[in-house]
């Protein structure tokens, strides 16, 4: 037979996106296949050599992006992601995120965790995985596909250092600034960086604030800033600058190569800085109508310099009408702000130097732009021949910047993102208020008080959550694909189901029980007894699956004291004043198992003896198939309610937190198999003797929880901590055996706090409360005993019951072969079309061999099967023959 070689080849290769030179794993010597079964052997290749040590911190944060259809697909995304990199020390950090953003679909709900270390990364999809609110975790809402502005700032946002820990952490972003201070340093005084980078309080740190440096500062790292995001693979649909903010934007639009941009940049700082003194700027709360009509007095001593929100307006002229306008709007009840300015800008001020500046720009080379810039001179596209003209640059410096008609015009061609290029969120504050809808991300890429490298790492994650993409080999520099933990599985049912809860009990003469777990109440008429009944299935209570001890599934002790609770509840007795287990209650995987809850008469204490009984389906109705699970008494006494006054403080004082990563991993090999419905323990700590515990219902549970005095899930996870390999790995494998003093204070909690006292040997007290420090419940003694698997074994044979059915499998061996084969078949149908039962002759042989063609879906084959079966079923002539029925194409090689 002839292989597809690339079927080879995928068998051969160990990894095929590494490269070509890395020894091979291993090698095929043999390969078969016969019908849908194929099989390989493999030999073992050479060693790799030990993997080198993989680097616990990266040079800058990196993000890890999770992705799921639903909030708890994201959640248990996390969580499943943590326990891998938790159990693989070699787990290279750089790795795992590429890996995560290039091969990984993102799904409607996002997230991403940024960190240097692997502790800060563990510790944010820890975070996430709980639903907490941390700073290094970043929620994505809806992906909007919008459009992307880069916004860059003006005069007044500077701050010295801006950038510093970018150039002394990206290569990138370093070259592109030293780029641009190789044409402004002979242009200034003093070598820029000099300046930017200088010591608080030094003589060079001084000159920031002054406008040609101020100007030129700001030009360098946005330019810088620009290129480092481009490096990434980041760029914007739009540039919209704020003054000096527009002459970034033009240069990287390409209205300018780098040396003309930093010529403009240059001769505007140095000449705006040279305009006549006696000026001042005030930023007022009031609108640009409600500015102008107030000016008409003053006439050109004062001008609207900008108009950067719906009411935040900015006026600048002579030093004297400008304060003399803040006086009156602040005796109008509104906020003024003196801008730090030491000259009047886009003002009759600048118009001493319009001329220069016009002379400047006829020795620069114009470009048409590449990205489209919005000027602040019309509030609207600038076009490509006012781009390259001198004298729109010129109007430029005199002009009132209009920052709020440019948001306005982007946000109705459809700008969703917001970026801004800058020393701190100075434009994207305004921008916020400028907007019509609240649809909008803006993110700035620096901020003052957080790191940069954090900040600009936030910037990119948070492009990436909102729809944009990325260059991912710069984001992860040297990052290879590894394999990850495929999608969590979710377990929903989509069939109809019908319970026992279902059933009317009033029709049937009985008064239904209210609860999850039980059916029917039943006061016994000529004595004071009580009889509840329910039955339990996985088909009813698919969360009982969870709950598996040496494979097999056991009704939580916690069920059965449950059930007491409820039993007593109905006798007026709702407190457990005792109940030991006798014999696990077993669930079995088909069918379902009846349970019979009896509470006798009170005696002169006014405690009543009470009994949990259960047998599988469809044994025989005789009182010897019953099972006695567990016995006690429940009582009218109720507890007095006592919280310990170390569980009103959380997390608890003197405790060290302990910690759970692979804690179910652990259970599971130690026998007990919970699933998600079971995996409620949050955190724990420990203490002297004791445990405290934060446990929660899975999301899928706390529907129902309202039914429940205390959900079995929930009070069995508060239990776990008991358990070997979660606080202590030396612990034996012990389960709840009996119960003393237990009683609900609160019904229907879904997240509990928890303290255990370690009393004894094997046994404990336990006291739950609320996240409010309320009681929910308390139980004075439990005592643990180990549970044998033989005896869980025993059980599960019981609860195999005994079930009539149609159909059955039975072994029939055949007879030795004496002779020669006497057997007559025959073949009905090539295998291309359905074939007739009417084909076959009369006299019918001893088989016949159906051949099915191959159907379009599972469906039509069925229904084609059981049209032919019910056919040769329906005939006497068939009643001697067997029928053999052949299919193909069922599994795809």
């Amino acid at each position: 037979m002839d292989w597809d070689a690339g079927a080879v080849r995928l068998l051969t290769e160990a990894r095929p996106w590494e490269e070509t030179d890395r020894p091979r794993r291993a090698g095929v010597s043999s390969f078969g296949i016969s019908g849908t079964n194929a099989h390989v052997i493999v030999e073992q290749g050479d060693p790799d050599p030990a993997p080198a040590a993989r680097p616990e911190r990266t040079a800058t944060p990196v993000p890890w992006f999770v992705s799921g259809r639903d909030e708890t697909a994201l959640r248990g995304q996390a969580l499943r992601l943590r326990e891998y990199v938790a159990e693989r020390a070699d787990a290279d950090l750089v790795d795992v995120g590429f890996s995560l953003a290039t091969t990984r679909a993102a799904h409607e709900h996002r997230a991403a965790v940024l960190g240097s270390t692997r502790e800060e990364l563990l510790a944010g999809l820890a975070a996430l995985a709980r639903g907490d609110h941390a700073s290094e975790v970043l929620r994505g809402g809806v992906v909007r596909n919008g459009r992307t502005a880069f916004l860059l700032t003006g005069q007044g946002s500077q701050r010295l250092g801006m950038g510093r820990e970018l150039y002394e952490g990206s290569p990138a972003f370093a070259a592109a600034l030293d780029a641009v201070c190789r044409h402004l340093d002979p242009t200034l005084p003093r070598p820029l960086k000099r300046v930017l980078f200088a010591p608080e309080g030094s003589a060079d740190s001084a000159l920031l604030d002054q406008t040609a440096f101020t100007q030129a500062a700001l030009f360098a790292v946005e330019t810088a800033l620009y290129r480092l995001f481009e490096h990434h693979g980041v760029l914007p649909d739009y540039l919209l600058g704020h003054s000096i903010g527009e002459v970034t934007a033009a240069h990287l639009a390409g209205v300018w190569e780098l040396a003309d941009a930093c010529a403009v940049v240059a001769a505007r700082g140095r000449l705006m800085q040279a305009a006549r003194e006696g000026g001042a700027m005030v930023a007022l709360e009031a609108s640009h109508d409600e500015v102008r009509e107030a000016l008409s007095a003053y006439g050109d001593t004062v001008a609207v310099a900008g108009i950067n929100g719906p009411r935040s307006t900015v006026v600048s002229g002579d030093a004297e009408a400008v304060d003399g306008i803040a006086r009156l709007w602040r005796s109008r009840g509104r906020k003024t702000k003196r801008l730090p300015v030491s000259h009047a800008f886009h003002s009759p001020h600048m118009d001493d130097v319009l001329e220069e500046f016009r002379a400047a720009l006829d020795g620069v080379t114009f470009h048409e732009p590449r990205i489209p810039v919005v000027s602040n001179i019309t509030g609207e596209l600038a076009t490509t021949d006012d781009l390259r003209s001198p004298a729109y640059w010129v109007r430029h410096i005199r002009e009132a910047v209009r920052f709020l008609d440019g948001v306005r015009f982007l946000e109705t061609v459809g700008v969703t993102e917001w970026l801004e290029l800058g020393p701190d969120g100075v434009l994207t504050a305004m921008a916020q208020e400028c907007l019509t809808q609240d649809t909008a991300t803006l993110t700035p890429l620096l901020r003052t008080t957080r790191p940069e490298t954090l900040t600009f790492a936030t910037a990119l994650a948070r492009t990436h959550l909102n729809g944009g993409n990325a260059d991912w080999t710069a984001v992860f520099p040297g990052g290879r694909r590894i394999d990850l933990p495929t999608y969590v599985f979710r377990r929903d049912r989509y069939w109809l189901t019908s319970t026992a809860r279902d059933t009317d009990a009033a029709g049937l003469g009985l008064t239904a029980a209210d609860h999850p777990l039980l059916g029917a109440a039943v006061p016994v008429a000529d004595r004071d007894t009580y009889l509840l009944t329910g039955r339990l299935s996985l088909t009813t209570h698919p969360w009982l699956a969870d709950h598996a001890l040496h494979g097999v599934v056991v009704f939580p002790g916690t069920g059965l004291l449950e059930l007491a609770v409820r039993a007593g509840e109905e006798a007026g007795c709702p407190q457990v004043a005792e109940l030991t287990l006798s014999a696990p209650l077993v669930v079995p995987e088909h069918g379902g198992a009846q349970v019979q809850v009896v509470v006798g008469e009170p005696d002169p204490n006014g405690r009543r003896r009470l009994e949990i009984y259960a047998r599988p389906d469809g044994k025989a109705d005789s009182d010897r198939s019953w099972t006695t699970c567990a016995t006690g008494l429940v009582t009218q006494e109720t507890a007095p309610v006592s919280v310990p006054e170390d569980i009103l403080v959380w997390p608890p004082a003197d405790a060290m937190e302990v910690e759970l990563n692979g804690a179910y991993e652990r259970l599971d090999a130690a026998g007990y198999a919970y699933g998600p419905a079971f995996q409620g323990l949050r955190r724990l700590w420990r203490g002297d003797g004791e445990f405290y515990a934060e446990v929660a219902l899975a999301e899928e549970q706390r529907a129902e929880a309202s039914g429940f005095a205390l959900h079995p899930a929930l009070l069995d996870a508060a239990l776990h901590a008991l358990l070997p390999g979660v606080a202590d790995e030396d612990r034996p494998a012990l389960v709840p055996f009996a119960w003393e003093g237990a009683h609900v204070h609160a019904v229907g909690a879904t997240v509990l706090r928890v303290r255990v006292v370690v009393s004894g040997a094997e046994s404990v007290t336990l006291t739950a409360v609320d996240g409010a420090g309320a009681p929910v419940a308390s139980v004075d003694s439990i005592v643990l005993r180990p549970l044998s698997q033989d005896a869980v074994r025993d059980a599960a044979i019981a609860a195999q019951g005994v079930r009539d059915g149609l159909l059955r499998v039975e072994w029939v061996p055949l007879p030795d072969a004496d002779g020669e084969d006497t057997m007559e078949w025959t073949t009905l149908g090539d295998g291309d079309v359905l074939p007739d039962l009417t084909e076959l002759p009369g006299d019918v042989p001893d088989t016949v061999v159906l051949r099915l063609p191959s159907a379009s879906g599972a469906v039509e084959a069925l229904s084609d099967v059981l049209g032919v079966v019910r056919g040769w079923l329906a005939e006497e002539r068939f009643e001697g023959s067997r029928l053999v029925v052949v299919t193909r194409g069922a599994v795809a090689v």
